[in-house]
Order: C-alpha cells, then sequence, then structure tokens
C-alpha cells in the first residue's frame, strides 16, 4: 500500500492508493534464535552476545491511532509504510509500552477490537523486516497525550500507578491481564506474545511507582515474575530500576530479585520544552551515569534502555554520541523514544518533544543509522577519549558545526550531511546513505539517499522527497500545525563511483517510475523512487531483483514556500548575509531582495544565489550605499519566469510595484562600529531559557524603570546550596557568527540581586558546548558590572533536568577545554554558588535588564 497524504494551507484530505514491490536488500528473515541471560549478559542461541538498537513506535495506540483514523487513513497501511521505512534505517530493535487501558476491561481480559488486531499486525510487519521485539505489557498510562484522555475500559484506569504495586485487587487484576496478553494468539503468525521467537523479552511494567519499603517492592515484582514465568515463559524478564531515581535501597532489593534484568531510560536534555534547544548539548552525553553499577547483584542482571532521545533537539549529532556510552555502560538493548510516523510527522503533533523520521528529518535519521551500527559494533565496556576528543571514535566522526555525523568503516559510508571527506576504500564500497554531497555523490536535494551495491557492476538507488522546514518543530502540538512540507523535485545526481563508471545505465523499478537513462560523466536526473544503476545496461536488465515495497505519503501538488531568519542588529562593517530556503513545484527560482533603508522611497533590487539545494544567498555588497547607520527594511521576491511572489506575506508582484500592496518587511538594525552587541535582552529574547525544575521560579518578564527584566528566583530549598539560575541559547535572531567582533574584550551587565548583596556565577556557552566564566559580587541596588573576558576560565556546563534524575547536572571543566572565540558564543548560563559555613540569606536571586558584548 502506498499512503497519500494531501496539504494546501492546512490538512485537507489523506487518501490510500495501491504501490507495487520493487528491489529492496531490507526484507531479511534470519533464523530463529531465543535470547537468555548470563552472568549479566543477553545472548543469542549460538552464545552471542546480543545488540539491538531502534525505537519506540505507537501508532496501534493512543494519539497516533486516533489521529490516523481522523484523516481518513488506514492505520495498517501507515504501520506499512513506517515499518518499512524503519527498516530502511537498518534498526533491528523495537519496543512499546502496550496502552492496557485501551485493549483491557476491568477485570484484566483482554478486548477483541481493532487497537489489539492492529499490535498484532505490527508484530507480524516487525518480525518480516527482522525487527526484534521487547514489550512492556503495561503502561497505566491514559491515551489522551498530548490531547486530554478519552474515556478508556481498561482496568489500571481506576488505580494510581502506587496502588498498581500495593492494592491487592490491583495486583490480581494485572496477573490477570498478563496471563491473557501473553497467551493471545496473534492470527497473522499463529504464535503468542511468550512463544514468538521475535519476542525476545518483556519489560513487566513501564514507569513503575513504588512508595512502599524496597522488601515490598520486590516481593511485588516476584509476583509478576512468576504469573509470567508460571505460563512458561523463558525469555528475560526485566524491571525498570531508573524511575525511582537514585534509590539504593529499591535497587539493590531489585537486583537481588530473580529478575533477569534492569530496564533505564535517558533523556539528557529534559522533556517538554515546547521550543528547540540551539546549543551544543553533546558534553550531556559524553557518558550515562549509573548510580547502581557498585551494586554487585546489579552486575548480574542485563541492562536495557527502554526509551532515550536528545529530546528537542534539531541537530544530527547526538544519537552515535548517546549509543556510544550506552555501550560503555553495558546496555545492550536501546530504543528511542518515539519514532514519527509518516502519516502525522508533518505535524509532530504526537510527541512534539521527540522529532524522528525518515522523511520529515532526514538528517537525523542518518545520524540515527551511524548510533545502530556503532550500537551494535562497539563491545560491552567500551571506553572512548574523553569528551571534545570522543567526537571522534571507532568508525565515527561528529561535526557539531557542520551539523554532520559521518560514518566510514570501508563497507558503509553515512553522512548525516554535506561531507569532504573520502571514504577509506573506495573498491570495498558496499553501502552509501547521506543527505547533501560528498566526494562520491554530488546532490543538491534534501532529502535522504542510499546506494547499495547488489553485484559487481550493480548498484540500487533509493531517493526520498526534499524537505523543506517551515518551523520550530517542537512548539506545542497540534495537528493543524505544518512544521516541514515534503516535495518531489527533480535533480540532477553525479555519482563517482569507479564500480560504475561515468556513463552507467539507469532503470526506474518503483511502480510508475519508467526512467531509462545513461549517464554522462556520472551525472543522472533523478526524483523520488527506486532505481537500478549498472555499469551496462544488459547488467541492469539481468540483475536479480528482490521485491519489497517502496513507501511515500502522497505529496501534494507543490505550493511555493518561503522559510527566511531575520537578523535584528549589526555593526557597520559586519558581514551582513540574507538567507532564504524556497521551494515549490521547481527545483530552482529567480529570487530576488528588496532593499532599502526605512523611511526611504526606493528599493534596491539585489540578485539572490542558489548555493545549495533550496537555499539561496545574498551578502551585503560592501559599498559606501550600505554604509551608515539606520534600519534596513527588506522583502524577498520569487519569480517562476510567469508571476512573482514577495515574503513577508506571500503577496503577489514585488515591492518595486507601484501597487504592491505589502504585508510588512523584515528589518534589522545597522549601528556605528564598535556599539554594543546584546546577547540578552529580556524584552525581545523569549523561549530560549531553561533551567532545573524545583530549584528556580521559572523566568519571567517584567517592566521597571530598567524596562524590561528577567527575575529569576531561588526556591526555599535550594537557598544556601545555591545552583543553576538559567541557561538560554541566544536568539535565532541574533547570531554572531559572521559578525566582526574585533576589539570587543568585556561583558557588561546591567543586574541586581534580589536579596541581600550576592554572587553570581556568569559563564559563557561557546559551540563546543563548553562553557568559560567567572564569578563576582552583585549588590542588591541596579548596577552596571564590567566582566574582561581574559578573566574568564574554563567551567562546568549547566544541563537541564535530565532523566532519570540522577543524572548530572553539569558536566565538566574538560581538560583539553580550548579557548572560544567571540562568534563561537550559543548561549550563556547564570549561577549562584553555595552559600558559606556562616552566611543567612531569607531570598536570593536576581533581576537582569542586558548582557552585552563591549569594548573596554
Amino acid at each position: 500500500m502506498m499512503l497519500t497524504v494531501t496539504f494546501r494551507q492546512s490538512l485537507v484530505a489523506i487518501t490510500a492508493t495501491i504501490l507495487t514491490a520493487v528491489t529492496s536488500p531490507l526484507l531479511a528473515q534470519p533464523t530463529p534464535m531465543s535470547v537468555s541471560v548470563k552472568d549479566g549478559v543477553m545472548q543469542w542461541q549460538d552464545g552471542s552476545q546480543v545488540a539491538l538498537f531502534g525505537v519506540n513506535y505507537a501508532m496501534p495506540f493512543a494519539y497516533g491511532y486516533r489521529s490516523v483514523k481522523q484523516l481518513g487513513l488506514d492505520p495498517q497501511a501507515v504501520i506499512d509504510m513506517d515499518v518499512a521505512h524503519i527498516a530502511r534505517m537498518g534498526l533491528d530493535a523495537y519496543r512499546v509500552h502496550v496502552w492496557d487501558r485501551l485493549i483491557s476491561d476491568k477485570q484484566g481480559k483482554l478486548l477483541d477490537n481493532e487497537q489489539l488486531r492492529l499490535f498484532d499486525y505490527l508484530q507480524q510487519q516487525l518480525a518480516l523486516h527482522g525487527i526484534k521485539t521487547i514489550i512492556t505489557p503495561i503502561a497505566w498510562w491514559g491515551s489522551g497525550y498530548p490531547a486530554p484522555d478519552p474515556q478508556e475500559p481498561g482496568f489500571s484506569a481506576d488505580y494510581s500507578k502506587a496502588q498498581m504495586n500495593q492494592d491487592p485487587q490491583a495486583i490480581a487484576v494485572t496477573q490477570n491481564y498478563l496471563r491473557q496478553l501473553l497467551t493471545h494468539k496473534n492470527p497473522y503468525t499463529g504464535k503468542t506474545l511468550a512463544t514468538d521467537d521475535n519476542v525476545i523479552a518483556f519489560e513487566l511494567f513501564n514507569e513503575p511507582k513504588h512508595t512502599q519499603s524496597a522488601e515490598q517492592s520486590a516481593a511485588y515484582v516476584e509476583q509478576l515474575l512468576a504469573t509470567v514465568r508460571d505460563l512458561g515463559v523463558t525469555k528475560p524478564l526485566f524491571y525498570n530500576i531508573s524511575e525511582q531515581g537514585n534509590d539504593q535501597a529499591f535497587a539493590s532489593a531489585l537486583c537481588n530479585s530473580s529478575v533477569d534484568g534492569v530496564a533505564y531510560q535517558w533523556y539528557p536534555t529534559g522533556l517538554v520544552k515546547n521550543s528547540a534547544l540551539h546549543s551544543n548539548m553533546l558534553p550531556a552525553v559524553a557518558h550515562y551515569t549509573d548510580p547502581f553499577k557498585q551494586i554487585a547483584a546489579c552486575q548480574h542482571k542485563a541492562k536495557m534502555v527502554y526509551e532515550f532521545d536528545a529530546a528537542d533537539v534539531t541537530r544530527s549529532v547526538m544519537y552515535p554520541a548517546m549509543a556510544r556510552s550506552f555501550r560503555e555502560a553495558g546496555f545492550q538493548w536501546a530504543t528511542q523514544f518515539a519514532y514519527d510516523s509518516a502519516a502525522l510527522a508533518q505535524t509532530n503533533s504526537e510527541y512534539n518533544t521527540h522529532y524522528l523520521n525518515l522523511l520529515y528529518t532526514p538528517a537525523k535519521a542518518i545520524s540515527f543509522m551511524i548510533a545502530a551500527k556503532e550500537f551494535r559494533r562497539l563491545p560491552l565496556g567500551y571506553q572512548a577519549k574523553e569528551y571534545p576528543a570522543s567526537n571522534r571514535f571507532d568508525y565515527t566522526l561528529l561535526d557539531y558545526q557542520a551539523d554532520l555525523s559521518l560514518y566510514d568503516d570501508g563497507r558503509h559510508y553515512y553522512y548525516s550531511s554535506n561531507t569532504q571527506q573520502a571514504p577509506a576504500d573506495k573498491a570495498q564500497l558496499q553501502h552509501i546513505a547521506g543527505v547533501g554531497s560528498s566526494p562520491l555523490v554530488t546532490y543538491r536535494g534534501t532529502g535522504a539517499y542510499f546506494l547499495d551495491k547488489q553485484q559487481d557492476g550493480v548498484w540500487r538507488l533509493e531517493v526520498y522527497p526534499d524537505l523543506l522546514p517551515l518551523q520550530d518543530p517542537h512548539q506545542p502540538p497540534s495537528l493543524q500545525r505544518e512544521i516541514g512540507r515534503l516535495y518531489l523535485h527533480q535533480r540532477s545526481m553525479t555519482l563517482t563511483l569507479a564500480d560504475l563508471g561515468p556513463t552507467f545505465a539507469i532503470k526506474g523499478i518503483n511502480a510508475g517510475n519508467h526512467y531509462v537513462a545513461n549517464a554522462e560523466h556520472g551525472q543522472i536526473t533523478v526524483q523520488p523512487g527506486v532505481y537500478l544503476l549498472g555499469r551496462t545496461a544488459a547488467l541492469v536488465n539481468s540483475a536479480k531483483q528482490a521485491t519489497a515495497p517502496y513507501y511515500l505519503p502522497t505529496i501534494p501538488a507543490p505550493e511555493l514556500a518561503l522559510v527566511h531568519q531575520p537578523q535584528r542588529q549589526r555593526n557597520l562593517g559586519d558581514k551582513l548575509s540574507f538567507t532564504a530556503q524556497i521551494a515549490g513545484k521547481l527545483p530552482q527560482y529567480q529570487v530576488t531582495l528588496y532593499l532599502r533603508y526605512q523611511g526611504y522611497k526606493d528599493f534596491k533590487a539585489l540578485p539572490m544565489t542558489a548555493v545549495n539545494g533550496d537555499t539561496y544567498q545574498l551578502t551585503l555588497p560592501n559599498t559606501a550605499e550600505w554604509q551608515h547607520p539606520g534600519v534596513l527594511e527588506y522583502a524577498i521576491s520569487v519569480s517562476d519566469g510567469q508571476q512573482q511572489v514577495t515574503w513577508p506575506g506571500a503577496k503577489a508582484g514585488t515591492p518595486a510595484d507601484w501597487d504592491y500592496v505589502d504585508a510588512g518587511y523584515w528589518h534589522t538594525l545597522l549601528t556605528p562600529e564598535g556599539t554594543p552587541v546584546t546577547l540578552l535582552a529580556p524584552a525581545t529574547d523569549r523561549g530560549g531559557y531553561y533551567t532545573p525544575k524545583n530549584t528556580v521560579s521559572w523566568p519571567a518578564t517584567s517592566a521597571t524603570v530598567e524596562g524590561a527584566t528577567l527575575k529569576l528566583s531561588v526556591e526555599p530549598q535550594a537557598i544556601s546550596t545555591g545552583g543553576t539560575l538559567l541557561r538560554l541559547d541566544l536568539a535565532n535572531d541574533n547570531q554572531l557568527i559572521g559578525r566582526d567582533l574585533h576589539g570587543y574584550n568585556a561583558l557588561a551587565l546591567r543586574l541586581r540581586s534580589l536579596g541581600k548583596d550576592d554572587r553570581l556565577q556568569l559563564g559563557i556557552i561557546a559551540n563546543d558546548g563548553l562553557a568559560w566564566g567567572t564569578d563576582f559580587p552583585v549588590a542588591n541596588d541596579w548596577k552596571t558590572l564590567l566582566l574582561p573576558l581574559d578573566k574568564l576560565k574554563p567551567m562546568g556546563i549547566m544541563l537541564g533536568q535530565a532523566y532519570p534524575t540522577f543524572m548530572p547536572v553539569a558536566v565538566g571543566p574538560f581538560a583539553s577545554q580550548k579557548a572560544f572565540s567571540l562568534n563561537a558564543i550559543e548561549g550563556m548560563q547564570l549561577l549562584l554558588p553555595a552559600l558559606g559555613p556562616h552566611q543567612t540569606m531569607q531570598q536570593r536571586g536576581i533581576e537582569i535588564t542586558e548582557v552585552a558584548l563591549v569594548q573596554m
């Protein structure tokens, strides 16, 4: 089935059509093997170690199911597409907590409903693609998120999470439900979960809450273990150890039970910020902290990560580093939460804090593919160099500035964005996956593509649509918000593969793709689809073809769209570049910037140049015309040769037309050389703040005689211990890249203490993710302080509230920390030091109105 999705300004209609099978190397049929645990290590029946990496995916249940039904889609067709894409990413693990409230009644009896049937169908599809499963039978959670919970028939709705492991009736009903679920016969596989070799283990309860003694908790776990084992289940049984936080007594009691393994989660960047994080979070994933590794009994338990993600991070460098840290900590299973269905990913409304999909986050998808390779390759206990040297490990390179994850083991060559690094062994290369261009592939499209060698002289090429990101994907969720749009562009692609030569033949092999041609100097024209490439046409025509579907949502008639981020202020002498991403029915357009000083009558028309894919750019000429202070106002006009559309507002015509009706203009303030460069202005900087919860009153702006201020108060329990007041990213319209900061040598702060005179520690966060700072006294009346930059020293980098809660709140400083350049500044952090032994205060906090770089 080929799912088709139609968008106009908002979602209008969704239909389904049939797509025939095409060649694919993905459908794997491994020999079934059971899993056991020996000396704390999961192993296959042949004695080899388990190492599986993949995703959670919730389409049969909850919001995903309701939304797909609301949009008129067939959930089974959606599952077909999503599982095929998950397999295309090279993943081999799937986990989900089953929404028991949707498939059970008050007595724990299974309901024969569509959601249970879809769950069964999903299990079959996963097995067909060689993806192993660990099931968590009990979610407990309601199924509404992010919407309100609907009426649900299941038993767990009648009990609190703590009651689930204490109330005798709740435990009895839970046991009945477990017996029902694990012995339910899947009509698609003919097997039960208990007997299906593709289901390798069970994690008994999702994120339980234990409030009784450790001994009572362990006794409850033993009840569940006995219930499952009495069914004849010999698969490893896991129980959550990390949700209780750093509870050593609970962990010890759990590890001394007969459980086979313990389950952890990892959300190092926190959850649900409702906007994207824009600074380098790699230091947060340099290591996984396990506070229970000193408990001897825990070393004889297998370890899995049931959920993880670098939530609210849009860059493509986090997943390989997390996979490395998992292997260092001894994990054999890791599943991200949660893979977005392609049917809903254009809105990212299922779990807005997460975002992973092959089509809508292609760079992250390739990075995740790299993470899977490394997770399976690296030995348990692998030790990388300390951060930032750990950005190179095994066969992987992570480059935050280039937003690049690169993997090159001689046979596999994967890259998440443009790279100039050539593969190590071109002659042995078997698989290429990428976004952008490399020494082997020149491509200006923005979607992912895959090249897989079929035999000598024959390769399979799979190309996915271009993507235009429209807005921050981590905003509060709505099915009406379109945050990304796909385009079916024809684009040239040049391949430099010695195995193919410069005049290779190409043949489209997916349904409706009848393209046949020969390359010229390695160059071909492709659009989304699947192709066979051969050194000769005879090789293509005689190549043996396996079958597998190629799935895409229907891409509607493309609407022209433009995305641009203005910059609020620049000094004379700064490089001022205007960049726009533009997509529509054509792969390229004529783009013109209309620019003038505010108050002037006429605009100057300046042509913009296509620099990569859908990106157009213009650097303001260094001429006298643009060398005096003032407010620049501008618009960007796009022409397809027949009509012109101008932004802001997508208005017909251009600002040069006598009758042009504008929708306003973008503005940039040009200021004299040496003008202070503002890093924090509460009146305009919103959405970039984040702090540890339960420590600080959340940031709020207020109006005072000083103007707009940011006021941060420490909660009473943190007055003596201090801690992080605030971490912030520089605003998107206030970036320092490309600015001329020569001569700026100090920070100016206008602030006061909210209590008595206090001390504040300020840190500058560079784009390597590390911090430099100093501490200084702050008076309780307004002062302007000057801090020379040469007084800043390496300091620990403050992190957000990670989950599990025992993860560190700061890391570093690191021994190899290098000096930062001013252009590399991406954020700041503000901390209150702990009080001295004889200090007392009734209130602590700061109020701040500005932080700026200045020339002193």
